[in-house]
């Protein structure tokens, strides 16, 4: 296996790596990819080709944060012999970031009218530890646009109050309300959880 194992350290994205290997004896050899302990892929090995290595989105971001996790990569000939290469590093997020999925039918048909929305009320589940801050929170009720009207329900929420739309359009056959929440993570020495939301909206 070409390189060295490497400590990637504190990362937020997944990491981008790319390895290659050859066997002194030229004999055929297996590539076995593993994410902490887990085998993620297998197969057969050509000499000196270049394959990359990464997490897809998926499995990235079900990964535990502030916590060790090892990438091997290795290669085994047909005699049985291996050579392997690992990787570590540790997922860190400064962030939570998410708003709904109006892609999903489900999702959309709860949150589409064909009236206007005049007010929504927004409710997190949260646990913020000191440090940790609510960064912003907007709100749209044309969010079928293809340029949703998004306004900033921050104080609102932040204050457990409803919030009043001040847009009156959309170019969308119905109306459809949806949020956008993002949670700084500060200073805090703790995780910031967010377990869930609720509220209404007439």
């Amino acid at each position: 296996m070409d390189g060295t194992n490497t400590n990637l350290g504190s990362i937020k994205i997944p990491p981008a790596l790319e390895y290659s290997a050859t066997d002194p004896e030229n004999q055929t050899f297996t590539i076995t990819e593993y994410l902490n302990g887990k085998q993620l892929r297998s197969f057969p090995g050509t000499a000196g080709q270049k394959y990359p290595f990464t997490i897809d989105h998926d499995t990235w971001i079900r990964l535990d944060l502030d916590v060790a996790h090892q990438l091997k990569v290795r290669a085994t000939d047909s005699t049985g012999l291996f050579s392997e290469r690992i990787y570590t590093f540790t997922r860190i997020e400064t962030h939570i970031e998410f708003m709904l999925d109006l892609a999903n039918p489900s999702v959309r048909a709860q949150f589409s009218l064909d009236g206007k929305p005049e007010r929504v009320l927004l409710t997190l589940d949260k646990y913020l530890p000191t440090g940790a801050m609510i960064e912003s929170v907007k709100v749209c009720n044309n969010a079928l646009d293809a340029s949703p009207t998004w306004e900033d329900a921050t104080g609102a929420v932040k204050g457990g109050r409803g919030y009043l739309f001040t847009n009156k359009t959309k170019t969308a056959e119905n109306w459809a309300i949806n949020f956008w929440v993002t949670i700084a993570k500060g200073t805090a020495a703790e995780r910031v959880k967010l377990n869930g939301y609720g509220g209404a909206f007439d």
